[in-house]
């Protein structure tokens, strides 16, 4: 507390009226840093789902390898054992917002074309966000450092590629 008052300057009492624990002030920093990273992110529709996909993916890998995403995650990870209810607000706040912007995006898109129907849009959001992260994602944690942008559009189009052919057309079974 004493170094976020150096830095902001004010008083213990005055950030303590704003947030009771330091768990508080740890949890509003997340927050704050996932917005800020998360806020261009958006699924561009287009009737076509290659396109569309593969905007979204590299985007959504765009911000995962950030400088700002790489810290995010680091912090979160190292905290969370200590602060289970911050790996919750994590998932809420960061991963399931952004998986809900694609499935949200699947569900539209299975009713204007039932032939392609992705069998569960929420299921498949998380599925595809997990194929785009892939390795990349995990070098860039362990290496410090982000890929470049030809690395990216490849991991994406490998994503795009493995997840195009294993949950489109199949349905509910």
């Amino acid at each position: 507390m004493d170094d976020v008052i150096a830095i902001i300057g004010g008083s213990k009492r005055t950030l303590y009226r704003y947030f009771p624990s330091k768990d508080e002030l740890f949890f509003a920093v997340v927050t704050c840093v996932s917005d800020r990273t998360m806020e261009g992110l958006n699924v561009k529709h287009s009737n076509d789902l290659r396109e569309t996909l593969t905007t979204f993916g590299e985007s959504y890998l765009r911000t995962v390898v950030s400088p700002d995403g790489l810290s995010l995650f680091r912090a979160v990870s190292s905290e969370a054992p200590h602060l289970p209810k911050l790996g919750d607000r994590f998932l809420h706040d960061a991963t399931h917002r952004v998986s809900g912007l694609l499935a949200d995006y699947f569900k539209e898109r299975n009713q204007q074309k039932p032939a392609e129907t992705i069998a569960d849009p929420t299921v498949a959001a998380g599925q595809f966000l997990a194929l785009v992260r892939g390795p990349t994602h995990l070098v860039a944690l362990l290496g410090g450092k982000a890929p470049a942008e030809m690395e990216i559009k490849g991991a994406v189009a490998s994503a795009v590629e493995t997840f195009l052919g294993g949950a489109v057309g199949r349905g509910s079974e």
